[in-house]
C-alpha cells in the first residue's frame, strides 16, 4: 500500500476512535439529565425553585446547584431551596445519579419515612448525605436500610429532623465514619448502645440536643470512636467504665444534662487520647476522682456548673501538663488557689469563678513562662479572695481577660497593669479596692471593658485613657471619684455604656457625648454636676447601629421608688456571678424597693437608634429642659429628677413613646 493511502487510513481510523470516545465521555450526560429531570418533576412547584434545570440544558453548566467532575455530576446542593420533597424522590433520583458524591439538602422541607424507595440504590460514589433541618420521621434502626443501599457513604448529616429510636431486631450495620443525629427526637438512652454497637467503623458521634434519659451504658464496640457529644439532654448517670473500652476517645461532651453524683472510678479507662472532656451543667458532686490525673494528655476540662466540692486537685491537674482550658466554675471549691497552677506551662485559659476559695492569689500564678503563650483569660471573680491584687499578673504577657470583681481585695490596682498590651477586659468591681486609677493604663490600647464599681478609688479619671479607644464599656460608678467629666470621652466612638454615678464628679456636663456615635446608656447620677443639659446629648439619634456590648451577661437593679436609694437603676456586668450573691451591691442591700432583671444585652434597631437610658438625677442640674431629647425614640429610661430645672415640658417628649420611666420630678 503507498505511503499516502496508509496516512489516509490511519487518520480515518483515528478520528473514527476518537469520535467514539467522545460519544462515550458524552453518552452518560444524558442519564443524569433523566434523573435530575425526575426529581424536578416529582416536585410540587418544580419551576419556581429549579427554573434553571430545564430539558437540553447542561446540569454541568446551566443547572443551580449542581457542580460536576469530568462531564458527571459528582455533587448537588440545593440548601434553603422550599423543595418540599419527599425521601422516597430523592432515593430514587438524586441518590441514584451514578457518579454523585455529595448530596446536601439542608433546610429544604423534606419530608417522608427515612428509607429509600424499593429498588433503590445508590451510585457507587455517594461518600456524604447533609439531610439537617428538615422532617424527615422514622426510628434511627432504618439508616441501615440507607446505608446498605448507599455502600460507599461515609458521612451522613441528620440534625434537626424528627427521627426517634425504636428497637428493632433487624441486623446491618451503619457502615458510617461520622453520624450528626443532634436536635432530634431520640429519647431512649439505649440509642446510644444502638448505635455505637452497629456502627463499628464510627469516628464521630453526635447526639446533641435529644431528650435521651436514663443512664449511658459502658460502651463495648467504640475502638474507633475520636468524637462523641451527648450534651444537651437528659441522662442521669454514667455507667462505671462507661468509656473505657473507647482508646481513640479524643472529645467527649456531656454538658447540660442531669448526671447526678460522684463521678465513677474508671470512667474513662487508660484516658490515654482524650484532649477534650465537658462535663459542664449537670449536678455532680463530690471530689473530682484522682484517676482523672490518667488523661495525662487532656487539653481542656470543663467542670463547670456542678457541686463538686473540697479543695482544687493540685496533683490530679498537675498530671495533665499539656492542659490548656481549666474550667471549674459555678462550683462549691474551697480552699486557697494552690501555687502549683503556675506548673502547666500551656494554660491558657483558667476560669474559678463563683466558687468559695479564699486567702490570697497567689503571687506566682503569672510566673514568667519562658517559651510559653501563657494564660489569656484569668476569671476569679465571685470569690472570697482577700489581700492585694497581686503586681505580679503583669507577667501574664499574653493576658486578654482578667476578672477580680466580687471578692474582697483590697490596696490599689497595680499600675504594672498597664504593661498587659493585649488586655481587653479589666473588671474589679465589687472589691475594697482603693487609691487612684493608675495614669499607666493609658498603655491599654486593647482595653474594651473596664469596670471597676463599687470600690472606694479616688482622684479623678486618668486623661491618658484617652488613648484607649477601644473602649465600649466603662463602669467607675459608686466610687470617691471627684474633678470634671472629661470631654474627651466624646472622642471614645466605640463607648456604649458609661456609668459615672454616685461619686462627687463636678462642673458641666460634656457637650462632647454627645459626639459618642454607639452611646446608649448614660448614667452619671448622684454627682455635683452643674450647668444645662446639653442638647447635644441627643446629637446621634437616629444613627446609633447596633454594638460591640451585644450578648454581654448583665444584672438590672430597677430602684422601684425607694427613697433610700438615687437613680433609676443599676447595670452591672453579671458574667460568672451567682445571683444570689446580689445581696452584697450596695443599692440591694440598702434599698427597700428593688426589681432584678437578668439576662444577655440585645440591641432593640439596627442601624437607627439612640440613647436607651439616661440618668442625670440628684445633681444641681438648671434651665431649660432640651426639646431634642424627644429624638431619643428608643429611650425606655429618661430621669432628670432632683435637680433644679425650670420651664414647660417640651411637647417634643411626646415622641419617646418606648419611654418605661420618665422622672422629672423634684425639679424648681
Amino acid at each position: 500500500m503507498a505511503p499516502s493511502c496508509f496516512c489516509l487510513l490511519f487518520f480515518l481510523f483515528l478520528l473514527l476512535l476518537l469520535s467514539t470516545s467522545v460519544a462515550a465521555a458524552s453518552s452518560s450526560t444524558p442519564s443524569d439529565v433523566q434523573q435530575l429531570l425526575a426529581f424536578k418533576g416529582s416536585l410540587p412547584d418544580p419551576d419556581h425553585v429549579l427554573h434553571s434545570w430545564q430539558p437540553g440544558g447542561d446540569p454541568c453548566t446551566s443547572f443551580a446547584g449542581v457542580s460536576c467532575r469530568g462531564s458527571r455530576v459528582s455533587s448537588v446542593r440545593l440548601d434553603a431551596l422550599a423543595l418540599d420533597a419527599d425521601f422516597g424522590s430523592v432515593s430514587s433520583s438524586l441518590l441514584a445519579l451514578e457518579y454523585l458524591e455529595t448530596l446536601s439538602l439542608r433546610s429544604t422541607n423534606l419530608s417522608g419515612m427515612l428509607t429509600p424507595s424499593p429498588g433503590a440504590r445508590c451510585g457507587g460514589h455517594v461518600f456524604e448525605l447533609d439531610f439537617a433541618g428538615n422532617g424527615l420521621r422514622g426510628s434511627v434502626t432504618e439508616i441501615p436500610s440507607l446505608t446498605s443501599a448507599c455502600p460507599s457513604l461515609r458521612m451522613l448529616n441528620l440534625s434537626s429532623n424528627a427521627l426517634s429510636f425504636a428497637p428493632s431486631s433487624a441486623g446491618g450495620s451503619l457502615g458510617l465514619d461520622v453520624l450528626d443525629l443532634s436536635s432530634n427526637g431520640i429519647s431512649d438512652g439505649a440509642a446510644l448502645g444502638w448505635l455505637l454497637a452497629t456502627g463499628a467503623d464510627l469516628r464521630e458521634l453526635d447526639l446533641t440536643g435529644n431528650s435521651m434519659h436514663g443512664v449511658v451504658p459502658a460502651v463495648g464496640n467504640c475502638s474507633a470512636l475520636q468524637h462523641l457529644n451527648l450534651s444537651s439532654n437528659s441522662l442521669t448517670s454514667v455507667a462505671p467504665a462507661a468509656f473505657a473500652a473507647c482508646g481513640s476517645l479524643s472529645s467527649l461532651n456531656l454538658s447540660d444534662n442531669k448526671v447526678a453524683g460522684e463521678l465513677p472510678s474508671g470512667l474513662f479507662g487508660d484516658c490515654l487520647s482524650l484532649l477534650d472532656l465537658d462535663l459542664s451543667s449537670n449536678n455532680l458532686s463530690g471530689d473530682i476522682p484522682g484517676d482523672l490525673s490518667s488523661c495525662s494528655v487532656l487539653e481542656s476540662l470543663n467542670l463547670s456548673n456542678n457541686n463538686f466540692s473540697g479543695e482544687l486537685p493540685s496533683e490530679t491537674l498537675t498530671a495533665m501538663p499539656g492542659l490548656k482550658k481549666l474550667q471549674l466554675s459555678f462550683n462549691y471549691f474551697s480552699g486557697e488557689l494552690p501555687d502549683v497552677l503556675s506548673k502547666l506551662p500551656g494554660l491558657e485559659v483558667l476560669d474559678l469563678s463563683s466558687n468559695s476559695l479564699s486567702g490570697t492569689i497567689p503571687p506566682g500564678l503569672c510566673r514568667s513562662r519562658t517559651g510559653q503563650l501563657g494564660l489569656k483569660v484569668l476569671c476569679l471573680q465571685n470569690n472570697q479572695f482577700t489581700g492585694a491584687v497581686p503586681p505580679s499578673l503583669s507577667n501574664c504577657s499574653m493576658l486578654e481577660s482578667l476578672d477580680l470583681s466580687f471578692n474582697y481585695l483590697k490596696g490599689g490596682i497595680p499600675a504594672s497593669l498597664g504593661s498587659l498590651s493585649r488586655l481587653q477586659d479589666l473588671i474589679m468591681w465589687q472589691n475594697l479596692l482603693e487609691g487612684e486609677i493608675p495614669g499607666e493604663l493609658s498603655q491599654l490600647r486593647a482595653l474594651e471593658n473596664l469596670i471597676l464599681d463599687d470600690n472606694g478609688l479616688t482622684g479623678s479619671i486618668p486623661g491618658g485613657l484617652s488613648n484607649c479607644t477601644s473602649l465600649n464599656w466603662i463602669s467607675l460608678s459608686s466610687n470617691r471619684l471627684v474633678g470634671r467629666i472629661p470631654a474627651w470621652m466624646g472622642g471614645l466612638s466605640n463607648l456604649a455604656i458609661l456609668k459615672l454615678g454616685n461619686n462627687s464628679f463636678t462642673g458641666p456636663i460634656p457637650a462632647e457625648l454627645g459626639d459618642c456615635r454607639s452611646l446608649i446608656w448614660l448614667d452619671l447620677n448622684s454627682n455635683q454636676l452643674e450647668g444645662t443639659i446639653p442638647a447635644a446629648l441627643a446629637r446621634q439619634s437616629r444613627k446609633i447601629a447596633v454594638g460591640l456590648v451585644t450578648g454581654k451577661r448583665y444584672v438590672y437593679l430597677k430602684n422601684d421608688g425607694s427613697s433610700e436609694c438615687h437613680g433609676a437603676g443599676n447595670l452591672l456586668e453579671f458574667a460568672g456571678i451567682r445571683p444570689e450573691q446580689l445581696s452584697r451591691v450596695p443599692m440591694r442591700r440598702t434599698c427597700n424597693f428593688t426589681r432584678v432583671y437578668r439576662g444577655s444585652t440585645q440591641y432593640t434597631f439596627n442601624h437607627n437608634g439612640s440613647m436607651l437610658f439616661l440618668d442625670l438625677s440628684y445633681n444641681r442640674l438648671e434651665g431649660l429642659i432640651p426639646m431634642e431629647l424627644g429624638t431619643m425614640f428608643y429611650v425606655m429610661v429618661l430621669n432628670l429628677g432632683h435637680n433644679s430645672l425650670s420651664g414647660p415640658i417640651p411637647p417634643e417628649l411626646g415622641g419617646i413613646r418606648n419611654v418605661n420611666i420618665l422622672d422629672l420630678s423634684h425639679n424648681a
